[in-house]
Parts: C-alpha cells; structure tokens; sequence
C-alpha cells in the first residue's frame, strides 16, 4: 500500500478524485491546492481570504472555470468539537487549503465516491514508490480522513500530519495522550502546494457513477 517504515516498499498507487471540468487545468498546471488554485485563477484578495478561511457549504467556482470542492463534511460546529480550543475552524479550514490530498489506498478511493452524488469524476492514479521517492521530503500523512467530522469526529490539529521521513523512523506522533500503533497505514497523503504530474501519474479514468 505505500512505501513501509524500515525501508522496503510495497508497489501501490495513490489517488485523486477531479471533477471533469478541472482536467485541462490538471493537464497543464498539475494538481494544485485550493490556496495555488486561488492564485492561478488571480481572485482578489478579499474574496481569496473569505474562501480559504471560511467553511464552504457548496462548491465554488472560479473565474477560469476550476471547481474548488465543497466541504459538507466538516462545518464549522462539528470540526469545532475535533479541534483543540486555541484552533478556530477558520484556522483549520486556512491551513487544509494549503495541500493537495491523495487517497492512500482503493478502499477509501471507492467510499468517497459515494459523496458525489451520482455525478461522473476523474480518477487519477499515481506511482506511490516513485512519488515518494522523489518527492518523500515534501509528503506528509495523516492517519485520518483530515475533511470529515461527522459521526464522532477523530481529535485532530495541524501536528497530525507528519513527515514522511519522520514517519518512516518513529511511526506516529502521541496527540492528545494518545497513540497509535507504528503500522497503522495512513489514510491521506499530502503535498504543500502542487503535485505535477510527470513523471508520476499512471493512468487517468472517468468513472461515470
């Protein structure tokens, strides 16, 4: 499934659901977090503030046409319950929309398309070994899905993504008096900024639901 703490690795691939509208967007800029997406489409500096700091009921859409995805699964009274009480929402909600996320394995690719609707996506699929070889020093990882606060949401805070490299020595961080045993797989990989797509994407597919 990913890359294993002490050194061998597993052949795997990671994943990333896009809206359809977004691919020619994809194709040209790679994948891009909320916050690069914002300043590819140059949205003013009120409006870009309120969209990455505010919780978003729908998605939105941006001047050049890129969909930026809603975030239903964690409004601001329910995240408010999983985060410690120094960290608003707004501060969580800013600090997500500074990554791009990949799904860790086809399990949880397959759960998530169940939130949209019926509506058809595109699947990416990328060479985990590669991308964490080349790029390990910019992934971190997350035990859980970090956007959903449903149910009994997970304790959460910026310390829950960890390092790739510091994974691979000490396993996960102790949060909140609590840990987690070093092999638990993680659920969400992440990268600050941008993920290009070459040399790293194997195939793309519409998955019509």
């Amino acid at each position: 499934m990913l890359v294993k703490r002490g050194g061998s690795s597993s052949r795997s691939h990671f994943y990333h659901w896009a809206e359809p509208d977004n691919l020619a967007s994809i194709r040209q800029h790679g994948l891009l977090s909320t916050e690069r997406l914002l300043d590819l489409a140059k949205v003013p500096e009120n409006e870009r503030e309120a969209i990455l700091c505010q919780h978003r009921p729908e998605s939105v859409v941006l001047p050049n046409g890129v969909i930026i995805r809603d975030q239903k699964p964690m409004p601001p009274r329910l995240i408010a319950r999983a985060l410690p009480k120094e960290v608003p929402p707004s501060a969580w909600y800013r600090f997500l929309n500074r990554f791009v996320f990949l799904w860790s394995n086809r399990a949880r690719v397959e759960r998530h398309l169940r939130a949209f609707g019926g509506r058809s996506q595109i699947l990416l699929e990328f060479d985990a070994a590669l991308l964490l070889d080349q790029l390990g020093d910019r992934v971190y990882l997350s035990p859980i899905n970090s956007g959903n606060a449903r149910r009994r949401p997970v304790p959460r805070s910026p310390e829950i993504f960890v390092p790739y490299r510091e994974w691979l020595e000490t396993g996960w961080r102790t949060l909140n008096s609590e840990s987690r045993a070093p092999r638990c797989p993680p659920a969400e990989i992440l990268l600050e900024g941008n993920l290009p797509l070459k040399p790293f994407l194997v195939s793309t597919t519409e998955i019509r639901c």
